[in-house]
């Protein structure tokens, strides 16, 4: 799971919460495939991937009418099941315009929202916005990714084929058991981060004695949300994070990740 920093240095807290929610999820979403108060993805690609790459099947945006709104995709690149995928590109949208990500997979024609964020400043007029995912929790095939804005028309697209081997289920398991510190329940450990800066892309990740296709709800946000101590003088009014879902993965053993 991958997620842009908050501007600034600063300590993040970060609760892994166990749902049960009957939602059918379709790989990580940027569990990463991540959204915007809330939403974001992600797990450490365990050493048996396959190490075969994937190509882009489709150019990116046309260059825009600049007298018109518009949204570009960069050129995606060369990915496999595993890799964080940094999805990005151009607007003259206003800075904070809010934008959609939107997936849809091989020729199921059913697209998902998987996340939404703000535009970030630019420069000369043209601003731009960025996505991460995750893919470690994806199918190998070909996809295609639109961003959008909340006015009709004015969207970009571009498509990908990720290869590799599936490391997730098809079908996601509810955890509905003994809760955290009862006897009998399930672990999990969240590695540690490290302090960040704006603008950084890190994957957040850890291990679990939960099974394999294990759906699990995270959150990250400023510490002192819950610790009003550690509010300092510049800590914002309203403070704000992110938050979204991950499928758990294969690891070895007992231990999955």
């Amino acid at each position: 799971m991958k997620t842009d920093q908050k501007p600034g240095y600063g300590l993040v807290c970060l609760a892994v919460l166990f749902t049960i929610a009957t939602l059918m999820i379709a790989g990580c979403t940027d569990s990463t495939e991540g959204r915007q108060n809330p939403v974001s993805t992600g797990s450490e690609t365990p050493a048996s991937v396959m190490a075969v790459t994937a190509t882009t099947t489709a150019p990116p945006t046309p260059a825009p009418d600049p007298t018109k709104p518009f949204i570009t995709i960069d050129p995606i690149g060369e990915k496999k099941i595993g890799d964080l995928i940094v999805i990005s590109g151009t607007t003259n949208l206003p800075e904070k315009s809010a934008i959609y990500m939107y997936r849809t997979y091989g020729d199921s024609g059913e697209e998902k929202m998987t996340a939404n964020r703000q535009v970030l400043a630019g420069t000369g007029g043209t601003n731009r916005w960025r996505f991460v995912s995750d893919t470690s929790g994806f199918k190998p095939g070909s996809y295609k990714i639109r961003v959008a804005a909340a006015k009709k028309g004015v969207e970009g697209s571009a498509q990908f084929t990720l290869k590799g081997t599936y490391l997730g289920t098809d079908t996601p398991v509810f955890y509905s058991g003994a809760a955290t510190g009862s006897a009998g329940a399930p672990t999990i450990a969240v590695k540690p981060v490290g302090d960040k800066s704006q603008g950084d892309v890190f994957l957040i990740s850890g291990t679990t004695t939960l099974p394999k296709g294990t759906l699990l709800m995270y959150q990250v946000y400023p510490d002192y949300f819950e610790d009003k101590s550690k509010r300092s003088a510049t800590s914002a009014a309203q403070p704000s994070g992110i938050a979204g879902d991950a499928i758990v993965i294969g690891g070895s053993g007992s231990t999955n990740t």
